[in-house]
């Protein structure tokens, strides 16, 4: 179950979103609720939730910089806003946060199921099956080399974006080449092959888990060609992805 905390200054709107919707249905649970973003700081850090709806418009702390204050406290939850006017600068201070999506107010079910579902695809990435798949875990690796395992980090966290190799080895302040060279020779494999297979078996994980087309789950793991994708992921997984996706899903 996800657990939600919901932040809104309006009593009865908190209310209605906390009452009206079936959340049991969207596989969620209401863990806390907050009528502004002092309180939301509050309730976000003592309930430590997987999500967080909030208005963006309230008194004494709004939406946006309690979600500031909440990511300067290094706070994990994604997040879905609400406003009442479709703003630019709202849209745009919402997708610097890195937040979900955001409700236009007053909104229905359908819309809040879809950011349900974006929401779903985010927090588990990676499942359970995928997590055991996935080739060189730090255990696997058993690499006491803190570039490598800096490395992998860094490929956890950035595979659904365009990942070079003179971007890890700048971030990790060392030569392209004595990068390519450490990582070939503690793991076994190239970094081009590792994060390929990562990417591979975190979508293999989505198309299990989550009702979504190919081209979904590839361009969720950074593929941004559904077709190379299926080939790559025919050649490691020795089936197509939608053959694997048919045989596995578990929805």
């Amino acid at each position: 179950m996800i657990r939600v905390v919901v932040v809104e200054d309006e009593y009865y709107v908190r209310k209605g979103i906390i009452q009206t919707f079936d959340w049991k249905s969207l596989d969620c649970e209401i863990v806390g609720e907050a009528s502004n973003g002092n309180q939301g700081v509050e309730v976000v850090e003592e309930m430590k939730p997987d999500l967080v709806i909030a208005d963006i418009e309230m008194p004494v702390v709004n939406g946006i910089e309690m979600v500031k204050m909440l990511r300067s406290k290094q706070c994990k939850a994604e997040f879905i806003f609400l406003t009442a006017h479709q703003k630019f600068t709202y849209v745009h201070s919402a997708l610097k946060l890195e937040a979900v999506d955001y409700l236009l107010k007053p909104f229905h079910y359908k819309d809040l199921e879809e950011c349900i579902r974006k929401v779903k695809i985010r927090l588990h990435k990676v499942d359970e099956e995928t997590s055991k798949t996935v080739l060189l875990t730090d255990e696997e690796i058993q690499a006491e080399n803190i570039y490598i395992k800096k490395a992998i980090a860094y490929v956890r966290e950035h595979y659904a974006k365009e990942v070079m190799v003179t971007d890890v080895a700048e971030y990790l302040k060392i030569s392209e080449a004595y990068f390519c060279r450490l990582f070939k020779k503690e793991t076994g494999y190239t970094f081009g092959q590792y994060l390929t297979n990562y990417r591979v078996h975190v979508a293999a994980g989505l198309l299990v888990n989550f009702p979504m087309k190919v081209s979904e789950a590839a361009e969720q793991v950074g593929f941004t060609d559904s077709n190379y994708f299926s080939t790559i992921f025919k050649k490691i997984m020795e089936m197509s992805p939608s053959e694997y996706q048919e045989i596995k899903k578990v929805y």
